[in-house]
Parts: structure tokens; C-alpha cells; sequence
């Protein structure tokens, strides 16, 4: 399994090997696509292999710049329990001088979070996609069958209070996988 951090501006992205190409898991801020294909480029990887986005939760430092990829000719994977979220995105740079494009979903390839694992398989991959709300209500995790988890910004497991009961139960869908490696959104 070849996993290669992409990312830049104290947030992980991932270049992940599938069939023919890559899945990126999330992508950065608007207007930063210069920074992202430097990345890339250190990497030895070129734009034109990523075929799909995965956005673990709409917020601007993990899909602000997801127009801008689908514009590039990149795929954007849209799960079900994430449409309503886009809004709130747009809304939020509306009073902001980034460069956002807003994201178009009728080109997006939505997703039903229990149809992950046969789409997945399509891709080359051995895993799937679960709702893992906690950082905010549209996040999710991809959890491959090799033991690794993409997880965005869910918080760690031994920084939440007991009170959080909705990451802790997210963490608890987690650890029913058999996973080796954890690969969050931020920090390592």
C-alpha cells in the first residue's frame, strides 16, 4: 500500500495508490493549488494522477479547494451523510477574501456510506467509508483493510473528555476494524 502525506500549511493530505491513479484524502485551502502542486511535485507525483477526492468533512483547510480539483478533472466523492454541509462551507466564505469556488454537486459522485466498500473495491481498494461525527457532524473516516484509518480531524482517543460522547462512539466503530496505522488530519 503506498500512502504518501501531500500536505502543506500544518494539514495532512493523502495520496493514496489505487487502480490506474490516486484517491487524495482531502485538499487544502482555497486558492492554494500553487502550494498543493509543489507538494506534489516534491513528491514525484503529478496532478494528473489523482482520479478521486475524499473529503473527510467540509471544513476549509480539508475541502476549500475541492472546485478547484473537479475543475482539474478530479472526482469528487460526496458521501450522503455530507451534502447538507457544502452550504455551510459557502456560507462561511462569504464573509472571507479567499478565492473559494463553490462546490458544484451535481458533477460529484454521491455516495451512500453503506455502497463505500463496493465502490472502494472498484477503486483497487480493500476497505470502506464510515460516519465518524465528532469533529463536526459531517465527518468520515476511510478505513482500509490493511489496518489503516484516514481520520480527519476527529480528535485522538486519549485527548477526549468523557463527556464526548459522540467522538467516543465514533472511535468505538473504529476500533471494531483491525487497524495498525492511524492518519489524521493534522499533526502525526
Amino acid at each position: 500500500m503506498n500512502i504518501i502525506n501531500v500536505g502543506y500549511l500544518s494539514t495532512n493530505y493523502y495520496a493514496i495508490d489505487i487502480r490506474g491513479g490516486k484517491l487524495l484524502v482531502d485538499c487544502g485551502w482555497p486558492g492554494t493549488l500553487p502550494q498543493f502542486s509543489a507538494e506534489l511535485k516534491r513528491k514525484g507525483i503529478l496532478i494528473q494522477e489523482i482520479q478521486y477526492l475524499l473529503v473527510t468533512h467540509f471544513h476549509p483547510d480539508h475541502a476549500g479547494m475541492t472546485q478547484e480539483l473537479k475543475k482539474l478533472g478530479v472526482k469528487h466523492i460526496l458521501l450522503d451523510v455530507q451534502v447538507d454541509f457544502i452550504l455551510q462551507m459557502t456560507e462561511f466564505f462569504k464573509t472571507k477574501s479567499h478565492p473559494y469556488l463553490p462546490i458544484t454537486t451535481n458533477d460529484s459522485i454521491r455516495l451512500k456510506v453503506e455502497e463505500s466498500r463496493n465502490f472502494l473495491a472498484r477503486l483497487g481498494l480493500s476497505g470502506e467509508i464510515i460516519h465518524t461525527p465528532g469533529h463536526s457532524d459531517d465527518s468520515v473516516s476511510l478505513i482500509l483493510d490493511d489496518g489503516f484509518v484516514f481520520t480527519g480531524d476527529l480528535p485522538p482517543i486519549f485527548v477526549l473528555p468523557e463527556s464526548d460522547t459522540v467522538s467516543r462512539a465514533s472511535w468505538d466503530k473504529i476500533r471494531k476494524h483491525p487497524i495498525k496505522t492511524i492518519f489524521p488530519g493534522h499533526g502525526k
